[in-house]
């Protein structure tokens, strides 16, 4: 029997105890609220965009060995539950069957595909030559080949047939994420009113779409033409859509992360989630690495492409981009383990019954719980009842 002792956040960032009692990997008592309590208890973190760590990368090498490691690199650091990222690649299928049998056997929960049907113009870390645009039958053999897997795919609101692809999207269960794009605000809005309604049309159970790392390859937010970060945001505020931020302080600058979340949760409790956008080099030391064939340079903890010096993804997990919010006095933790655990699990429609995922804690079934100091240094980590 293991207690973890410390304020008892719910996925929600609710506080709603003082810790918990695991007994076989099962909860069997939730200890009431206590003021003198120091530490953090939360639920297990969820990534939505991550691809790859630990040295190996989800796009380049999807076989069982490479996911491991991966999964690995971020369970270690209180990541329950992840979902693998792919980039614009010449070849998508082999990577989605590698990832989905990935998803059968319980190691991830999820696929997100980022692009390949994005704006040449704002690529970023992705290869050019495999950027294209969107091909109906081509994605309806992706969506096959997932089995149900694929949760989002990064498409840019511009593109040919954006539209259409967003609705095969949701007609199979899974939602568009918009980014990697040039799109004016007009576009933007258009698109994400024409998806909320499609979705709604079709009683879509979960928000309709998202975006990708909002701010990152995309123009920025100007005072006479906004371009697609007002109308994202606004969107999330009205519960039309739910924004991802790259929350790791190299990104976005984390004044504006928080600026962002509290604007938007006031409205939306769920409408921002962190992610990672983690690559292999995630918890690796610097060095050179791989992310969708290209080669990727990894100094001072920043990873860019070694030909432009363009990001090339981050190097942080989950619970490192929540330490550096509430550290560094921009979020509170309540706030911060929102957009780390119910936001994401909202996002792409993760529940209390999907391995790894803890959102409410309940008597009688197993954790996925991270206990922190009070000074957020991780102390224990557990997942469906399995002490780390």
């Amino acid at each position: 029997m293991t207690e973890l002792r410390g304020k008892l956040l719910d996925g929600y960032g609710k506080l709603v105890g003082s810790g918990l009692k695991i007994e076989d990997g099962v909860i069997v008592e939730i200890f009431p609220a206590d003021d003198s309590v120091e530490g953090w208890v939360t639920p297990g973190f969820i990534d939505v965009h991550c691809h790859g760590g630990g040295g190996a990368s989800f796009p380049d090498d999807p076989s069982a060995r490479g996911v491991d490691t991966a999964v690995e690199a971020h369970r270690s650091m209180g990541t329950t539950a992840m979902i693998a990222s792919t980039v614009s690649l010449i070849d998508t299928l082999t990577p989605i069957k590698g990832l989905a049998e990935a998803c059968d056997e319980g190691k991830l929960v999820g696929i997100h595909l980022e692009g390949p049907y994005i704006s040449p113009a704002k690529c970023g870390a992705q290869n050019p030559a495999a950027i294209r645009m969107p091909d109906l039958e081509e994605l309806r053999q992706w969506l096959e080949a997932g089995r149900g897997w694929i949760k989002t795919m990064t498409i840019a609101p511009e593109v040919d047939d954006a539209l259409a692809a967003a609705k095969l999207l949701l007609d199979y269960g899974a939602v568009p994420s918009w980014g990697h794009t040039s799109a004016t605000e007009e576009q933007t809005r258009e698109l994400l009113e024409a998806t909320a309604a499609y979705a709604k049309d079709i009683n879509f159970p979960k928000p309709p779409q998202t975006a990708t790392h909002l701010f990152n390859a995309m123009p920025p937010l100007g005072h006479r033409n906004p371009g697609p970060v007002r109308e994202l945001m606004a969107a999330a505020r009205r519960g039309e859509a739910v924004v991802e931020l790259v929350a790791d302080t190299v990104h976005v600058h984390p004044d504006l992360v928080a600026d962002v979340v509290t604007f938007i949760q006031e409205a939306n409790p769920l409408g921002v989630v962190f992610v990672t956008d983690a690559m292999e080099g995630a918890g690796m030391p610097d060095g050179k690495y791989v992310l969708g064939g290209q080669d990727v340079d990894i100094v001072d903890g920043v990873a860019r492409l070694s030909r432009n010096g363009a990001i090339a993804g981050g190097t942080a997990r989950v619970a490192e981009e929540v330490q550096r919010m509430v550290r560094g006095g921009y979020l509170e933790m309540s706030a911060a383990v929102c957009c780390g655990v119910g936001a994401a699990a909202n996002a792409v429609g993760l529940t209390q019954q999907t391995p790894g995922v803890t959102l409410e804690w309940k008597v009688g079934e197993r954790a996925n719980a991270v206990a922190f100091t009070e000074d957020l240094e991780i102390t224990t980590i557990v997942r469906e009842g399995e002490f780390r």
